[in-house]
């Protein structure tokens, strides 16, 4: 017998991760999300980015 779920999201960078939380806070619960790392993060977690910089304060700077 197959899981089935309501919503499957890919990826647990803070796209995946900021859905998930947005569809829990509505009252989603049935979602499955699916990372094929071995931690949370997505590209941000498997790249670097030499020079890469942020020109507000990083409390300004939000998802």
């Amino acid at each position: 017998m197959q899981a089935t779920h309501n919503v499957v999201i890919i990826g647990a960078g803070f796209g995946g991760l900021g859905m998930a939380i947005r569809l829990k806070a509505q009252g989603q619960d049935d979602l499955l999300l699916i990372e094929k790392g071995h931690d949370v993060g997505g590209c941000w977690r498997d790249n670097t980015y030499p020079g890469a910089a942020c020109d507000v304060p990083s409390h300004l700077y939000s998802f």
